[in-house]
């Protein structure tokens, strides 16, 4: 549900009291703002058309005329920091809707302690693809509630550890990271550019899934995401990770450094 005072509803900037859900085929993107910048959005909007073309579909608008709208959101609702989803439903109507949604941004102390996190033993379909999987995301949302999680790591069949609901995830073992390969996630803009960072640093990046058994192997864990940026976990269940390893402290001051330059390139 759209939050502010207005969203945009294929050209128009409509006010958030005529919003109507989309229904059938979406595809969709997150996008976070700061100092009303739309953080990588060339990173997001070649997601974006690339979802589409996975399932075969053509988005007809271009990405100079989404980022034009985006922009228009941010400037009439006057909001210089927030999440922003924008998307596009293919059937039954063909329709673009941009909206600033709720967000959960990670405090300084989660950041500097971890953050807690257990197992959910589900699989995306097509993780590919940023789709809406509702019967996915309400199971995680409801374990996450009841047992007072920050994240749920998904596990697929064989014990094999994917990613979480809505988070990408590293592993580190010695001075190696660890992450699932591109075709078993959604592969996330910020475990892109922490990737980029890591190659920048010569920090080896290994592409496999952790098992289960594995888990207490391994000195630290973090998730990357759009709200989360790098965020380290305290503990996944009852298997406890130290939040303050330095390669890990390192890749979360690299990445707000991206922010910065990021930003200062968007206004320049």
């Amino acid at each position: 549900m759209p939050i502010h005072s207005f969203f945009i509803q294929d050209d128009q900037i409509l006010p958030v009291e005529a919003y109507t859900a989309n229904f059938g085929i979406e595809i969709y993107e997150v996008i976070r703002v700061i100092d009303k910048v739309p953080l990588f959005i060339d990173d997001h909007l070649q997601r974006f058309s690339h979802s589409a073309w996975l399932l075969h579909l053509e988005i007809p608008l271009d990405s100079q005329e989404i980022s034009k709208r985006l922009k228009s959101l941010i400037d009439e609702n006057g909001i210089e920091n927030g999440n922003v989803r924008f998307s596009w439903c293919f059937r039954p109507c063909g329709r673009f809707q941009a909206y600033f949604i709720p967000h959960r941004y990670p405090d300084l102390n989660m950041v500097r302690k971890g953050v807690c996190c257990g197992l959910l033993h589900a699989e995306r379909h097509d993780p590919n693809i940023k789709a809406v999987q509702a019967s996915l995301r309400d199971l995680a949302d409801m374990v996450i509630r009841e047992n007072d999680w920050y994240e749920v790591i998904l596990v697929k069949k064989g014990g094999l550890i994917t990613e979480g609901s809505r988070s990408n995830l590293f592993f580190v073992k010695g001075q190696e990271l660890i992450t699932a390969p591109d075709e078993e996630v959604l592969p996330g803009i910020t475990r892109k550019k922490v990737i980029e960072i890591a190659s920048h640093r010569n920090i080896p990046v290994t592409y496999r899934m952790v098992t289960e058994a594995e888990l207490p192997q391994m000195q630290a864990v973090f998730i990357t995401g759009t709200s989360p940026k790098v965020l380290p976990i305290a503990s996944i269940g009852n298997m406890e990770f130290d939040p303050a390893i330095p390669l890990v402290r390192e890749l979360i001051e690299a990445y707000d450094r991206e922010i910065e330059a990021c930003i200062h390139q968007y206004k320049a």
